[in-house]
Formats: structure tokens, C-alpha cells, sequence
């Protein structure tokens, strides 16, 4: 029989975010809608996993991704909707 010992379990590591400013303003609020803790998308953002926009501007990945034509055909859309 091995008598062979398993090796030590390696220090843990705490870490201490803080966010203040518009990117602490928008976690909450992306906090609040996607039903997640402000701490938890912190740490995401902390981390680089999460990436906010760094502009008022709305990014390209952030556009709705609709038919090119959308807005000059929303009348007929909505008329066909409502059964008009």
C-alpha cells in the first residue's frame, strides 16, 4: 500500500475590488437588470471578462441587429401588427 502523502493545497488568494465612477454607476444598473450582485459583475470587470463601453456613443457590437430598412419601414410594420 502507497503511503505516499497528497501534496499541500496551495495558500488561497483574496482580493479586494473597488469601483467608483460611471463604471461603478453602470454595474449597478447592469447588476439590477440582468438580476446579478454589483460585487459579482465587479469582479468580472476587474478580471477583464467584462468590458464596458468607454463612450456615450453606442459600440458596434451594441446595435440592434435588425434590417437595414427599419426605420423607414416601422408605419408599414406597425400597421401590419395592429391588423390595419
Amino acid at each position: 500500500m502507497d503511503n505516499a502523502q497528497a501534496p499541500p493545497e496551495p495558500p488561497t488568494i483574496t482580493a479586494h475590488v473597488t469601483v467608483t465612477g460611471e463604471a461603478a454607476e453602470l454595474l449597478r444598473d447592469l447588476a439590477a437588470v440582468a438580476g446579478r450582485s454589483p460585487e459579482e459583475l465587479a469582479l468580472e470587470y476587474a478580471t477583464g471578462k467584462l468590458v464596458l463601453p468607454t463612450t456615450d456613443q453606442p459600440v458596434e457590437w451594441a446595435v440592434f441587429e435588425g434590417p437595414t430598412d427599419l426605420s423607414e419601414r416601422s408605419e408599414e410594420l406597425l400597421q401590419q401588427g395592429m391588423g390595419q
